[in-house]
């Protein structure tokens, strides 16, 4: 139980590499801090139906989607995957770099959950 929270709360990294990225492309996404304290920040993701986002580095983290979504991944290697997920998935992202876009005509939303350290004693 402990780890899958550990890993979950690690999921939310993206947040913050979009937050540090200005570009026009970047700027419809909208990012809002739930929690932050020395061991965790929380934020609520948004992209807009047919939004993109810029080619940025990830944390490892835990995403947990708030809505369904269809998307496109793109990884620096030049991958490229097309993705799905329902309301209330939740999923371990590992470290990477990619660029998405969402390809529906709803807004992507889900809670990113970034692990800072462990909390003493507990691993």
């Amino acid at each position: 139980m402990k780890s899958t929270l550990i890993s979950m709360l690690m999921a939310c990294s993206t947040v913050t590499a979009l937050a540090q990225d200005h570009s026009q492309a970047q700027s419809a996404v909208d990012s809002t801090l739930l929690i932050e304290n020395e061991f965790v920040q929380v934020v609520r993701i948004s992209i807009p139906s047919h939004g993109k986002t810029p080619m940025h580095d990830v944390s490892p983290r835990v995403v947990v989607w708030m809505a369904d979504a269809h998307f496109v991944d793109r990884y620096a290697d030049g991958t490229v995957r097309e993705e799905m997920r329902k309301a209330g998935d939740a999923e371990w992202v590992s470290a990477r770099r990619h660029a998405g876009e969402n390809l529906s005509d709803q807004p992507m939303d889900f809670i990113a959950v970034i692990v800072k350290r462990a909390q003493p004693g507990q691993q």
